[in-house]
Parts: C-alpha cells; sequence; structure tokens
C-alpha cells in the first residue's frame, strides 16, 4: 500500500513538473514571438533562436521568480548576462532585457521594453541577431527574460555589461474616468511618463501629445496627467518636431536617430557627416529640416562601406537601407561570412557610364516613278448613241451622267462635227421647202 502511495505521489509530481516546464516553454515562446513581430512591422529582420541564450535567459527568470528579484541583472552567485550565456556555451557578446510583474504577459512585457526608450533600443538594435527568451512565475508575479546576442570566434573582452538598467515597477493605482470619459492621473514618487504610458497601455506620443509635453519631459510628484481625452474632446494640435538636438554624454548618431524616428543615413546627410563621426557633448545635431529651410546638396552616394570593428553584416544592410540579402548578392558572399576590420563591402551598384547617342541616318527612299494615264477604249456604239441622245443627257440619272461624261471624255472633238452637219441638214430642208412652195404657185 505505501508503494502505491509513494508511486502516486511521484506520478503526480512528474505530472505538475511537466505541466509547469511546459507553461514556461509556452510563456517563453510567446515573448519571442511578440519581440519577432514587432521587429518585423518596424521593418526590421526577425532574431535567430538561440538554444544557449534561451537558456541563459531561462536560468535568469528562475532565479528572479525564486527571489522576487525586479532591479537586479545579477543572478545567482553574482553571475552576469555575460557569463550567464558563456555558461549556457555561447560564444559572443550579450545583452539583456528583464521585465516582471502581478498578472504581466508577454504583451505586456513587450509594451514596457517599448515605451522604455533604453529597452527600446535593445528591441530594434542590428548589433545582435540572435536572441532566446525565459519565462518563470512564483504565482504572483511572472518574470520575463530577454537575452540578445551577436556570436564571435573568441569570447568578448572584459567589460561593462551593455544591458539596459532594469525595469523597476512601481505599483500604482490605475485612475478612474471621470463623468465626461476622462482619465487624470495624479504622478507618485518613481514614476515617470513612460511608466505611465505602460501602465495605462497607451502609446507615450499619446501621451505626450495629451499633456502638450516633449519627449524629454520629466514629470514630479503630483503632477496631473492626461491619460484619456473627455468624450468628444478635440486633442490639442501636434506640436512643430524639433529640428535640432545638442548632444548628450554617452549619445551616437544612431541612437539619437531612434530617438527622434529618423533614418541614420538622414542624419549623416543633413549634417554632412561620416558614419564613423565622434559625436561631443554639447554638439548640436540637425534631425529633421524646419518646413521652410533648404536642404543641403545631396551627396555622391556611397559605393563601399569600410568595415569597423564589430560591425555585423545585419548592421551594415540596415544603415544603407538594404536588406540582408541584397547586401550579399552585392557582395557575393553567405550570411555566415566572417568580418574583418577594413574590409571594403559593396553597398550600391555605381550607375553605368552614358554613351553619347548618334543621331539617327536618313536613308533616300527611291523615286517612285508616275504611272501614265490609261485611255479607256469605248465602243462605237456607245459613241453614237452618245451623239443621238445628246439633248436628253441633261435629264437622265447621276448613273447615266456618269457613263455619258466618260464616253464624251474619249472624244471631245465630235461635238462640233454632229453641229455642222445638223445646220446642213436644216438647211435643206428649208431649200427644199421653198422649193416645193415656188413649183406649186407656178402650177396655180
Amino acid at each position: 500500500m505505501n508503494k502505491k502511495w509513494i508511486v502516486g505521489i511521484l506520478l503526480c509530481l512528474f505530472l505538475v513538473v511537466g505541466e509547469t516546464t511546459a507553461v514556461q516553454a509556452q510563456s517563453a515562446s510567446a515573448i519571442f514571438q511578440e519581440v519577432n513581430q514587432f521587429r518585423l512591422n518596424n521593418g526590421l529582420a526577425p532574431f535567430q533562436y538561440s538554444n544557449a541564450l534561451a537558456a541563459a535567459a531561462q536560468n535568469q527568470a528562475n532565479f528572479m521568480a525564486a527571489n522576487t528579484v525586479f532591479t537586479s541583472h545579477v543572478g545567482a552567485g553574482g553571475s552576469t548576462p555575460q557569463s550567464r550565456a558563456a555558461a549556457s556555451g555561447y560564444v559572443g557578446r550579450v545583452s539583456e532585457n528583464i521585465v516582471g510583474g502581478t498578472g504581466m504577459t508577454a504583451a505586456r512585457g513587450l509594451n514596457w521594453w517599448v515605451s522604455s526608450p533604453v529597452h527600446y533600443n535593445t528591441l530594434i538594435t542590428s548589433r545582435y541577431q540572435e536572441a532566446g527568451t525565459g519565462f518563470a512565475t512564483n504565482g504572483n508575479e511572472n518574470f520575463y527574460v530577454l537575452v540578445v546576442g551577436q556570436p564571435s570566434d573568441a569570447p568578448p573582452p572584459p567589460a561593462a555589461d551593455p544591458s539596459p538598467e532594469v525595469l523597476f515597477i512601481t505599483p500604482i493605482t490605475l485612475a478612474q474616468p471621470g463623468e465626461d470619459g476622462s482619465i487624470v492621473h495624479v504622478v507618485q514618487d518613481g514614476q515617470a511618463l513612460w511608466s505611465l504610458a505602460a501602465h495605462y497601455e497607451l502609446p507615450l506620443s499619446d501621451l505626450l501629445l495629451f499633456n502638450s509635453l516633449p519627449a524629454n519631459a520629466i514629470v514630479q510628484p503630483g503632477d496631473r496627467i492626461t491619460i484619456r481625452l473627455a468624450e468628444g474632446q478635440a486633442p490639442p494640435p501636434t506640436p512643430t518636431p524639433p529640428t535640432m538636438h545638442t548632444v548628450l554624454e554617452g549619445q551616437s548618431l544612431w541612437s539619437i536617430a531612434v530617438q527622434y524616428n529618423v533614418k541614420l543615413g538622414d542624419i549623416l546627410w543633413l549634417n554632412q557627416l561620416p558614419e564613423d563621426a565622434v559625436l561631443q557633448p554639447g554638439e548640436l545635431i540637425r534631425v529633421r529640416l524646419a518646413p521652410d529651410e533648404v536642404p543641403p546638396p545631396t551627396p555622391t552616394p556611397i559605393l563601399y562601406h569600410s568595415v569597423r570593428s564589430g560591425q555585423t553584416l545585419w548592421e551594415i544592410a540596415f544603415t544603407y537601407n538594404l536588406t540582408l540579402d541584397e547586401l550579399l548578392v552585392l557582395n557575393n558572399i553567405d550570411q555566415n561570412a566572417l568580418l574583418q576590420p577594413g574590409d571594403q563591402l559593396l553597398v550600391r551598384q555605381a550607375l553605368p557610364t552614358p554613351f553619347p547617342t548618334q543621331p539617327p541616318t536618313e536613308t533616300p527612299l527611291p523615286a517612285t516613278p508616275t504611272p501614265a494615264p490609261t485611255t479607256t477604249p469605248t465602243a462605237p456604239s456607245t459613241a453614237v448613241a452618245s451623239l443621238n441622245n445628246q439633248s436628253m443627257a441633261q435629264t437622265t440619272t447621276p448613273e447615266a451622267n456618269g457613263e455619258t461624261a466618260v464616253a464624251a471624255e474619249t472624244s471631245p472633238e465630235r461635238p462640233a462635227i454632229v453641229g455642222i452637219v445638223t445646220g446642213l441638214a436644216v438647211g435643206l430642208l428649208v431649200i427644199g421647202l421653198l422649193a416645193v412652195v415656188v413649183l406649186r404657185s407656178e402650177i396655180i
């Protein structure tokens, strides 16, 4: 009997562990799919799944759930994202996003990362090609971990952890709609605009628009932030976007392009800068043209890119607005090609040199001989009919007129002869009549 109980308990434990593992795998897969769909929606290539990175992400998620850790990338035994990836067999550099909270779902976790500028950079990065995700729960809170990586032949040198600061999610009480349907939130300690946007699940841009705030606005406890407009209330006019940016410590052209949602190539063009330009704090960078501003001259298109240390094919393709396949075809390489600093990659086909167009030569056409007019012979009977019926020709039908005209056109001298003969006949007839009269009078 005791053996049956033991077997039953072991079977239940096996089922519970199996179900927990299945839930973890399903939730980890859900956040991975959410991240890749977000990248596809923004014109970026999806991350390639890495089993080693997924193992590292799952280890950290388990640690966070077991110890209710929200505020640190440090894991069991003082491990870091880089050391956890190495322990899982991954060779290359990595970065990590984490998020956790009560009732946290994959969709909400992604929304938190999108709303946070530093975590958003990890989602849209072109420096990392692979990723793995992990999920764990302690029954009350759910924890998600995303680890992205770029493989290499040798481990990266020891350096500061490139992972963004952790998301410290301060619990808040959601404000209820007023009688007019509007929602106004009173800011508490530790709350920021991006965290409010994540809690209320609305785009940060809407929050800035409703409150007429700039992107770098800082809120203070007690500030009243409009979350939703009253029913029928028109939103305020869209503010004129800034045209200049003052560089801060640690900023790059890439991070500035992400901040203002513009292309890196546009910033390079507007400021006439090379891609490897080094920015200094306090420097002014133009991020877009004013409505009435004349654009700078268009530079000569770059044909070749000189690879810098740490650059990837994805990053280079994204910089020049190419797909990875287009870059591979241009250089006749595959996606596993190893890049070395100084390598020259073709990023645009040179335009063919136009040749002068010769004017077309006119070819003289041979002269066409003019055919001699053909005389249609007229039967004698037709001529006689024409002569005997000259006075009736004017009253005939159009078809008869046509036929008579053809006959007359073939003998233009005959009407004069007919007139002379007629005149002689009339004269002879008159003379004959006079002779008859004279002879009759003599007889009488």
